[in-house]
């Protein structure tokens, strides 16, 4: 739901090692072309996903999402892989979050994955059956996969949000900026984790344990049922807070008071609740809490040092921003070739948009005077979390038939 949307998986008991080197001595992992020690290269940035330009066995250029949040790296529709003849060692069954379903999926093996500057051979690959989490709907634009663990494990990497751009860097030679603040984190499960404090709605603080996890859009998620010291908050509403490989993902938003995350402190935080969100062995395992997504993460440089468990961090110039979600209670999703059809695909009750009688299936013609197809679905989304009492216009059709609304954009927490 605009810059919220989550997009969280959990890819059951599959976690595929990074070999450094075959019987044959040749390379095997993800290094640096011609000896570089480090590369540099723009990303695109939606609703603060990294997505970054990966070619597919020297074939196919597709896009993926760079997400410490997996751990084995995902090729999100098989159809992708069959157009280039993949051939697949076995099938096996993943969940989503919450396990509440099993989907099926495919591992295949000696996958080539190029990014710019960096070559990756011998990689292993979860291809799923079909396109379940729906990126290409959500995100209005082409992506493909995410890349998880085994990247983020061979290089250090440097995010400039403010710049979209990567820099990646040999572990073994890095030092990292002075001007950059180095916390550490703890790798669980392939994944990292870091302790932040939160300030309830009721004053009381809690210190937890939160995943670092660039694959998510949200500020904070905060998994309430994980320990007895955190408590729902009275200023709340229910909605659809993102999209996993089970589907929708149901919780609610709502403001934490506040974040203290190493020496820097947020208030007024947008963010996530849910429950039972990782199974009983997770929990266990990670004793985590939640996850800090890119909301909060894009408001710093940050670089990520999985062989030292460092993140250091920067401020940026979005560092003081308001931390704000969709205004009017619409969720829209773009469709056709080139995303020129926007659908609404929810209405959130008791909105602004939920108050005109704007309805789900509804298709947008126009946003404030300007043609849906000569905005881009992030552009949408811009627009729809703006400012409060902000004049929104907005024409629909429905039914072959076209209607006219206006309402003013209002916080709905």
């Amino acid at each position: 739901m605009g810059k919220t949307r989550l997009i969280q998986l959990w890819v059951s008991a599959l976690f595929l090692s990074i070999i450094t080197n075959d019987a044959r001595g040749q390379f095997i992992g993800f290094e640096l072309r011609n000896d570089r020690r480090s590369w540099s290269f723009p990303f695109e940035n939606f609703n603060n996903l990294i997505v970054v330009p990966v070619t597919l066995n020297h074939t196919l250029p597709l896009k993926f999402i760079l997400d410490t949040g997996v751990r084995t790296t995902i090729l999100t529709d098989r159809t992708i892989s069959d157009l280039i003849n993949i051939s697949y060692e076995r099938s096996v069954t993943i969940f989503g979050a919450g396990h509440a379903r099993e989907l099926n999926a495919y591992v295949a093996s000696n996958i080539s994955l190029s990014l710019p500057g960096i070559e990756g051979r011998g990689q292993s690959l979860i291809v799923l059956e079909e396109d379940y989490l729906e990126l290409r709907d959500h995100l209005g634009a082409n992506v493909h996969g995410i890349l998880g663990y085994e990247f983020f494990n061979a290089f250090v990497v440097d995010i400039d949000y403010a710049h979209n751009k990567v820099i990646i860097s040999e572990p073994a030679t890095y030092k990292p900026p002075r001007n950059y603040l180095g916390l550490n984190f703890e790798i669980i499960q392939a994944r990292p984790y870091v302790p932040a404090t939160i300030i309830q709605a009721n004053g009381k603080s809690f210190e937890g344990k939160f995943l670092i996890d660039t694959g998510a859009s949200h500020a904070m998620l905060v998994e309430y049922d994980s320990h007895e010291d955190i408590y729902e908050p009275p200023n709340q509403f229910e909605a659809i807070i993102g999209r996993g490989l089970s589907g929708d993902i149901y919780g609610f938003f709502s403001r934490l008071k506040g974040i203290k995350f190493g020496p820097f402190e947020f208030s007024e935080v947008l963010s996530s609740f849910t429950s039972n969100y990782t199974d009983s062995l997770i929990t266990e395992l990670t004793r985590r809490n939640g996850s800090i997504g890119g909301d909060l993460l894009s408001r710093f440089n940050i670089i990520i040092d999985y062989s030292r468990q460092k993140i250091y961090l920067r401020k940026n110039s979005s560092f003081k921003e308001p931390f704000e979600f969709n205004m009017s209670g619409l969720d829209i999703v773009a469709k056709g070739a080139e995303f020129e059809k926007k659908v609404i695909l929810k209405v959130i009750t008791d909105s602004p948009a939920y108050d005109t009688g704007i309805m789900p299936g509804d298709v947008l013609v126009s946003l404030n005077g300007i043609p849906s197809r000569d905005l881009s679905l992030s552009e949408v989304n811009y627009i729809l979390r703006s400012k409060p009492e902000r004049k929104v216009s907005i024409v629909v059709e429905r039914n072959g038939l076209k209607f006219r609304y206006k309402f003013r954009l209002k916080r709905l927490v």
